[in-house]
């Protein structure tokens, strides 16, 4: 933080990266500087106005936005600093540029004037994580221009660019690199004419309300409903109650979400994303000349915005049209958008050619492929396989349910590793890495993933009782459906691949002949394109409970849930015991997008985390009397040390 202050005007800066560079959100430290100079600028009766900055690089933004509440050791917290800042003699105008979010939000809320630059964007994420703005961000935003405007801000999914910023009173002036002399001009006329009033919008209660109320219902549904019920009370509390009572409702209902199992899912799934996409820790690449076979346009565009040359080949010619005719649409939306100028566009457009045939990706420096077909001799070959392969000699990547695992050879160096690894980033796709073995992260939590519910099965439940609970989830891929897509024979010869034996239900439909989808039955009769019961098949699960020696019990939902999600957490446990694959984010994310699992159930190692390994290592326990792997040695490991899948995470 920088301060100044001249011809009367106290300037206060505040920075956007910490001592490395990186970005950093209101710390303890910051906090701590901020509280004693607001206490240094209202004993200076010389100032005649106070304008807070950020610096080249914007307003400080937490990679986690719930941390900016924070309130740790002796540095005032947030709220504590708005309350400063709003409780000034002086007019205080805050100068907005960059991301506004979290403190950034609620410190502008405690000034008087608000300028931005044209280049600022506002977001509120803290809804999307279970929680609302504290430190008065969604408050003094509602006693200013309303509920309706601040219940818009909280539930955007995209930051809001400064002009449409106005309309909801985030910003009164868009201002471009504005001179000193503008700035001061404002803060005089502020000083002259008395600044805005900070509840303009209570002026009209029955207004107030009835421009809530279109969004009330949308606010208690779905998995955010309660983070949406309490938004709402709050700024109806903006509107009822005092500022100072209204300040300590919002403080206790952010206290009461972020301490929610759904909030504590949420920023745990979102920090997995963010590590998965963050670019590499290893140097900036130069330039490179890359060929890409059969894969996606989308990687195509991001390599060619990144300044690289790319070769675009595809087994079908047509794929090769389709995939010009993508780069140049989206091209399109982003010059429309502003965000791509002509110039750059044409630029990156003559850094694009084809290859006919996979011959024509020679001279590059390195061809992304798939397909078994040899490519040119090639510095650094990526080819793109279905599985992993045991002491394979160079890298491979698996691409799979949305995502991307890089699997590095015996002979891949830690430099390649990086140059892969930092290209591939560059994608729409998160990118893990795994480790050697047959089969990649998803594979293994897809094939556990079944298995678990075959047994569930076997154990008691139907077919469709063990979906529905894993659907009522919010799970969008329910095992025994997802089985029935693959087809039966493909995930009895996937679990002999990693060494699991299929279960006797698996076996029965493969010696039957029934698929799944494809042939029209499989645990689910398909014949007219839905999944419907089949109407016999108890009779063929008594029986195969009888062979195997199995009484069947009645199962409830939670005990569903629980057998699939430790089934799935001994999978991923032993997927890291085996440096197959290195982080438990990595696991959850992967199970995120290969199984559908939601956001809010955090991932399939923070939920053991959360329902506790040692209970979840006895129910594994119990599980293999019933034909599930033991749980493996990691869960001794980690409960004998104290430790959980999170801390993993942080070594």
């Amino acid at each position: 933080m920088r301060f100044r202050t001249q011809d009367g005007l106290a300037w206060i800066t505040l920075s956007g990266l910490d001592a490395s560079g990186a970005p950093a959100g209101f710390t303890s430290d910051l906090r701590a500087a901020l509280g004693g100079l607001l206490d240094l600028v209202a004993r200076d009766h010389a100032l005649r106005g106070v304008i807070v900055q950020g610096d080249t690089a914007g307003w400080p933004v937490a990679t986690d936005p719930l941390e900016d509440y924070a309130t740790d050791g002796e540095a005032p917290d947030l709220a504590t600093l708005a309350q400063s800042l709003a409780a000034l003699d002086q007019p205080v105008l805050a100068r907005l540029s960059g991301r506004i979010t979290g403190g950034s939000l609620a410190l502008s809320q405690a000034a008087d004037l608000r300028i931005a630059d044209p280049e600022t964007t506002f977001l509120s994420p803290e809804f999307a994580l279970g929680a609302i703005p504290a430190a008065g961000g969604l408050v003094r935003l509602a006693r200013r221009k309303g509920g309706a405007a601040a219940l818009d801000l909280l539930t955007r999914e995209t930051p809001l660019e400064a002009t449409a910023a106005m309309s909801l009173g985030l910003c009164e002036l868009i201002l471009s690199d504005p001179e000193p002399a503008e700035i001061a001009a404002a803060l005089d006329l502020l000083h002259d004419e008395g600044v805005p009033p900070a509840d303009a919008a209570l002026s009209d209660p029955a207004a107030y309300l009835a421009a809530i109320e279109p969004r009330r219902a949308a606010l208690r549904k779905g998995p955010l409903a309660e983070p949406g019920a309490r938004a709402l009370e709050v700024v109806e509390s903006a509107l009822l109650l005092p500022l100072d009572e209204a300040l300590d409702f919002e403080a206790v209902a952010f206290e009461d979400l972020s301490a929610a199992p759904l909030s504590k899912a949420l920023r745990h799934a979102a920090r997995c994303a963010a590590q998965t996409r963050s670019p590499g820790s290893g140097e900036p690449i130069e330039p490179m000349r890359i060929g890409l076979w059969d894969q996606p346009p989308t990687l195509a565009g991001a390599l060619l915005a990144a300044g690289h040359s790319v070769i675009l080949g595809a087994s079908d010619p047509s794929a090769i049209e389709a995939g010009f005719a993508s780069i140049a649409r989206e091209q399109e939306r982003q010059v429309q958008q502003g965000s791509l100028d002509p110039e750059t566009r044409d630029a990156d457009w003559a850094r694009l050619g084809a290859a006919m045939t996979r011959d024509g990706l020679e001279g590059c420096d390195m061809v992304i492929a798939a397909g078994t077909q040899p490519v040119p001799e090639t510095p650094l070959l990526l080819p793109v396989l279905d599985r992993a392969l045991a002491g394979r000699v160079g890298p491979v990547l698996i691409r799979s349910g949305g995502i991307v695992e890089l699997v590095p050879g015996t002979q891949t160096t830690t430099q390649e590793l990086a140059r892969l690894e930092a290209v591939l980033r560059l994608g729409d796709a998160p990118v893990v890495i795994g480790g050697p073995g047959v089969g990649g992260i998803v594979t293994h939590l897809r094939l556990a993933y079944i298995a678990a519910a075959e047994r569930a099965v076997l154990a008691g439940a139907t077919v469709a009782q063990v979906d529905e609970a894993l659907t009522q989830l919010g799970v969008t891929t329910p095992p025994l459906r997802l089985a029935d897509a693959m087809g039966i024979s493909r995930v009895c010869a996937g679990l002999e691949q990693i060494r699991r034996a299929p279960g006797p239900f698996l076996g029965l439909l493969a010696l039957e002949g029934h698929e799944g989808r494809a042939s029209g039955q499989g645990f689910y009769d398909w014949s007219n394109r839905a999944a419907r019961p089949i109407p016999d098949q108890a009779e063929a699960l008594s029986a195969l409970r009888r062979e195997a020696g199995i009484t069947p019990r009645r199962l409830g939902t939670a005990q569903i849930r629980a057998r699939i999600l430790a089934e799935l957490a001994n999978e991923g446990a032993s997927l890291l015991q085996r440096a197959q694959a290195h982080r438990a984010c990595d696991i959850d994310l992967a199970a995120r997008f290969a199984l559908g699992l939601p956001a809010s159930l955090g991932g399939v190692m923070f939920a053991a985390d959360q329902a506790g390994l040692l209970a979840t290592r006895k129910l594994l326990r119990a599980l293999t009397e019933e034909g599930a792997p033991e749980p493996v040695t990691l869960w001794d490991v980690l409960i004998r040390n104290g430790k959980s899948f999170a801390d993993l995470d942080r070594r």
